[in-house]
């Protein structure tokens, strides 16, 4: 196994819907363009052809450049179509509210209200910052251009035209645009590894208040300063927009495009889901289990930097598939085993089935495709060693192994990785009749060794040092059950 390996680009399928994507945002962007100069009256509508060119021009440098960006730097974007999906139509919905809300004020516009939207839905979250950077130069430009167009109110700031009127509205758009840009750089690292809405809400309001100072303090340059300093109440509004709009605008942009986020892996760990309910009572057993693969795994994805909400997510669902037959599964049997009477061949179908069942099960009840994809991944190719055993006893000839293995993914990323060595792990230890230390860990070393021999993860960015990593976070974890156990009256312990 090579120690690491690159991340695959995107394929042209992929950024053939990436670029669609962009075409259509644009387009709806270039559209409401034209509704909002139509809107501003007759000294724009005469030169309407002009404003159609500029609008395309604008959207074709901002939306193409972006795209440009994405595919150079943020190939794990693209290849997640429907990350970018969402980013870009969440960038263009705050851009079209921002072109109609300057309408009343351009200190309505809400600062950071993309950002917002993005650091709530991205597994990156800096992908927040450029979005926002975004979306605040197009807004920028389309109100400067608008302003030109209407009042000439770039050169009457420059040479110092009585206008006051525009000279304050564009010293406010400038003002806003100022704090867009700072609130959207804040947000990535301020909600980085938080997960809570409430924490959200939270810095929303101290956001707010930061950008009441920074707007006081940047009204101290200008000539009139009680004037905008009488309009402060406006940046109160605007800062407070981006969490009411968030709060709605996110679940609807994790249903729509079945994002993967931090709250909706949390929703998804929850027992009282639909299909964790069907596991705990049709198959308590798998049920049991999978909550301590979970354990394991959340610790193990911590101790190599991945996400542990969705290591825990996938632990819950990897053998959702064992519930098309349960009794099939030792985990579930009380005594009786219905392997024994029937041949290895069809008890191998039988238990292959479990992760393409469980991956049907899965898309049936709506779960995202990163924890779903877990369910086909966390037996990879392996065999099915006991079949295999009976088989070969049972038959003369030659048996082919691959008869006897599964016809699953090989994993494809760290945390599908992690539930391979943890699902093995956990049942493997649990069936030990007293696991210590140093048993534990020359199984885990067996275990670990073997997969790396069959190429399990080569398809898959784990190094060696992971593997190691992962392997010292079990025995950690198992810790509680090496060590001896009071005995009380009675002999119970």
């Amino acid at each position: 196994m090579k120690p690491m390996l690159k991340t695959r680009k995107y394929t042209r399928r992929q950024l053939l819907f990436a670029v669609l994507d962009t075409v259509i945002c644009a387009a709806v962007a270039v559209f409401a363009s034209m509704i909002k100069f139509y809107l501003t009256g007759s000294a724009i509508t005469a030169e309407f052809a002009l404003c159609v060119i500029y609008a395309l021009i604008l959207a074709a440098g901002f939306y193409g450049g972006l795209l440009m960006f994405v595919m150079i730097s943020r190939s794990f974007v693209i290849k997640n179509n429907r990350y970018y999906r969402a980013f870009i139509v969440a960038m263009t919905f705050a851009f079209v509210y921002h072109l109609f809300i300057s309408i009343i004020s351009p200190l309505l516009i809400a600062p950071g209200l993309t950002a917002m939207m993005i650091v709530m839905i991205s597994r990156k979250k800096q992908d927040a910052f450029v979005f926002n950077f975004v979306e605040t130069g197009m807004t920028l430009c389309v109100l400067l251009y608008e302003s030109i167009m209407t009042e000439g109110g770039v050169s009457m700031l420059i040479d110092g035209g009585a206008d006051a009127q525009s000279n304050l509205y564009l010293w406010l758009l400038i003002v806003i645009s100022v704090i867009n840009v700072g609130v959207g750089a804040f947000m990535p690292v301020a909600l980085r590894d938080k997960t809570g809405r409430l924490y959200t809400v939270l810095m929303g309001l101290i956001v707010t208040a930061a950008s009441v100072v920074l707007y006081v303090l940047m009204s101290l340059a200008y000539s009139d300063i009680p004037l905008v300093l009488s309009l402060f109440w406006l940046v109160v509004i605007s800062g407070v927009t981006p969490i009411v709009i968030s709060q709605f605008a996110v679940p609807l942009l994790e249903k729509i495009f079945n994002l993967v986020t931090d709250s909706r892996l949390m929703e998804l760990a929850d027992a009282r889901r639909p299909l964790m309910r069907r596991l705990a009572s049709e198959a308590p057993g798998t049920y049991n289990h999978s909550l301590a693969v979970a354990n394991f795994a959340e610790m193990c994805a911590n101790a190599i930097g991945e996400d542990p909400y969705l290591a825990r997510a996938a632990a819950y669902y990897h053998d959702v598939g064992k519930l098309s037959n349960p009794f099939y599964f030792a985990e579930n049997q009380a005594g009786y085993n219905p392997h024994d009477d029937i041949l290895p061949e069809v008890s191998a179908e039988i238990v292959r089935k479990h992760t393409t069942e469980g991956y049907k099960l899965c898309k049936e009840y709506g779960v995202p495709e990163e924890v779903a994809c877990v369910t086909v991944q966390h037996h990879g190719t392996l065999p099915m060693a006991v079949f295999y055993e009976r088989a070969k006893r049972l038959t003369d000839g030659e048996v082919d192994i691959r008869d006897y293995s599964y016809h699953g993914t090989c994993p494809t990323n760290k945390i599908a990785a992690i539930i391979m060595i943890c699902d093995s792990s956990e049942a493997a230890i649990r069936a030990m009749d007293h696991p210590d230390g140093e048993r534990v860990d020359r199984l885990l070393r067996g275990i670990i060794a073997d997969r790396i021999a069959r190429g399990q993860f080569d398809n898959c960015s784990i190094s060696l040092m992971d593997l190691d990593a992962i392997r010292r976070t079990i025995i950690g974890a198992y810790g509680g059950l090496f060590h001896s156990r009071i005995k009380y009256p009675g002999g119970e312990r």
